[in-house]
């Protein structure tokens, strides 16, 4: 049996729940959750971690309660991890599940989290007894406290000097299990750290339910100690830093170079392309570890970047895309399928982009309306479904210009266009399969070509 907890910290993402995140064989330990575990320890409270990664079953969060018997429960859905900000089905009905299984048992539950800001009457019907908006550190540490909290709590201002967060509780979780799973499916393991909170940038679909048009960075000393104690204790090969956008202000990212020294830990992040137009920033970048960066291309047409208010350009992507090819940094392009006033020659014009700059990796989606953004209010009126239930099953959630087939024939396009632009001669095992895979995108293309323009023909009249 477990030791007994008076607190139960817990959160309510299953990868078994999402498919496609469980195929890809990513994942990462609950960091907020562990933030606040941290916290929570510190400020003397006795704990338990409940991390339900890889279990199938919602229903072993009763076992959970039974063993560990607390007073109170706490389930935080991570705000660092894309999935939990999707706010997906699936774990909206894992968390109401855990709810009522707290509720029967007459234990006390907070809840916070992406979906628990844009939807708190939801939790609320769903039994919790507190529904924390925005950041939840302060309100999680007072009602642990016995402050008497109750009921909806509205958003606070966020915490600004982040070099009070602890590093996060990673011995609450099961590493060893998180290790295996990256190592067997990539070869290397690779954890997640937060440098920063929110995003100043104003792109009209990015919902920002945690912290809002908020920014604000851990101290780069602090980071490079957290990422130095992974590999130390961990033996953790490579870093994904979860920011929005990584490195914003090129002092912070010179002084983490100098803080991480002569061997750095590679890593992945995020950013901007009107962020990589200074050629010693990329420098830096590269310098630092930087291995990988993935950018919000999002579109080939400049009407459809303004229409997001991404302020940025087609060219500053070239350039961008440029020089982190020149500095042998990995791009990686997130593109968006879908916008409102997206033509069937502006979806061409993205996939001449990506023959023309040749990105590594790229990711399509097709444009999803999150409560709280302009993008939402906007197409809310068309609104057919408002979640999906699985990360990136790319289902057109309002009425569209074009059908459902329309925008699967253009990812299916995109798809090909860059898996025979990547290919390259390799007599190796990989490289047979990469070849093997380029022969099927060479032989599909024209039946993608023709489908897309097939499926533009049904378009809806204007």
């Amino acid at each position: 049996m477990a030791p007994m907890a008076r607190v139960l910290l817990a959160h309510n993402y299953h990868l078994p729940l999402d498919p496609r995140e469980a195929k890809a064989g990513k994942p990462y330990p609950p960091l907020g959750t562990l933030v606040s575990a941290a916290m929570a320890e510190a400020a003397g409270h006795d704990l338990a971690v409940y991390d339900p990664m890889f279990t199938p079953r919602v229903e072993t969060f009763a076992d959970a309660l039974d063993g560990h018997r607390p007073a109170r429960v706490a389930i935080l859905a991570d705000p660092h991890a894309v999935a939990q900000k999707m706010c997906l089905t699936s774990m909206r009905e894992a968390a109401f599940t855990m709810i009522r299984y707290a509720k029967a048992r007459g234990i006390g539950v907070l809840v916070a989290g992406p979906d628990t800001s844009d939807q708190p009457a939801m939790y609320r019907a769903a039994g919790a007894d507190v529904v924390v908006v925005g950041e939840h550190d302060g309100p999680l540490l007072e009602w642990l406290d016995g402050v008497p909290h109750g009921g909806i709590l509205p958003r606070r201002p966020v915490l600004a000097d982040l070099s009070r967060l602890p590093f996060p509780a990673w011995d609450r979780v099961d590493m060893p299990a998180y290790a295996e799973r990256w190592r067997a499916k990539h070869g290397a393991w690779e954890m997640n750290v937060s440098t920063a909170r929110g995003c100043p940038y104003r792109c009209n679909w990015c919902a920002k339910p945690t912290w809002g048009r908020t920014y604000h960075v851990r101290p780069p000393e602090h980071v490079a100690a957290e990422v130095r104690a992974l590999v130390s204790r961990y033996g953790v090969d490579r870093v994904w830093f979860t920011d929005d956008i990584f490195a914003i202000k090129p002092v912070w990212l010179r002084k983490y170079r100098e803080c991480i020294g002569d061997t750095p830990v590679p890593y992945r992040c995020l950013t901007r392309v009107d962020l990589l137009q200074d050629e010693a920033y990329v420098a830096d970048l590269a310098a630092s570890g930087c291995r990988e960066v993935w950018v919000g291309v999002e579109s080939g047409a400049q009407h459809v970047l303004d229409a997001m208010d991404k302020d940025c350009t087609v060219a500053e992507m070239r350039r961008a895309s440029g020089l982190l090819r020149d500095h042998g940094i990995r791009r990686g392009f997130f593109l968006q399928l879908g916008y409102p006033g997206e033509t069937y020659q502006d979806v061409l014009a993205t996939a001449r982009l990506i023959r023309e700059l040749g990105p590594e990796e790229i990711g399509v989606t097709v444009s999803y309306p999150l409560p709280g953004t302009p993008f939402h209010d906007r197409v809310k009126d068309r609104l057919r479904a408002t979640n999906w239930a699985a990360a990136m099953d790319n289902e057109v959630l309002f009425e569209s210009d074009y059908p459902q087939a329309f925008y699967d024939a253009a990812r299916e396009l995109i798809r090909s266009e860059h898996a025979l632009i990547r290919f390259q001669p390799d007599l190796s095992r990989q490289g047979a399969r990469r070849a093997a895979g380029a022969m099927y995108h060479l032989c599909r293309w024209p039946m993608h070509r023709g489908k897309l323009a097939w499926q533009a023909r049904r378009a809806r009249p204007a």
